[in-house]
């Protein structure tokens, strides 16, 4: 197992020590660690989502629309839900 040593802000250190002193962590590094598990985690799922993306993408084929057109009708699509 590694070592590290980290600084926070008074507020985000206060922030881990009520975490720990809830009982649910045995440690700040026990927190820390279940904080960057999520993320790696999430990071994950994101770039599973982008790979299922390219995929259907290149499954999808070549299309016969022009790329004015997807941007016009894109652009309405915005409009639409007023974004």
């Amino acid at each position: 197992m590694a070592k590290m040593t980290i600084m926070l802000p008074d507020n985000l250190a206060d922030y881990v020590a009520r975490r720990v002193a809830s009982g649910r962590y045995s440690s700040a590094g026990a927190y820390l660690a279940e904080l960057v598990l999520k993320d790696q985690n999430h990071r994950k799922l994101d770039d599973d989502e982008l790979r299922d993306i390219v995929r259907q993408a290149e499954e999808s084929g070549i299309s016969d629309r022009r790329i004015a057109d997807i941007l016009l009708e894109t652009k309405a699509k915005l409009r639409d839900i007023n974004l």
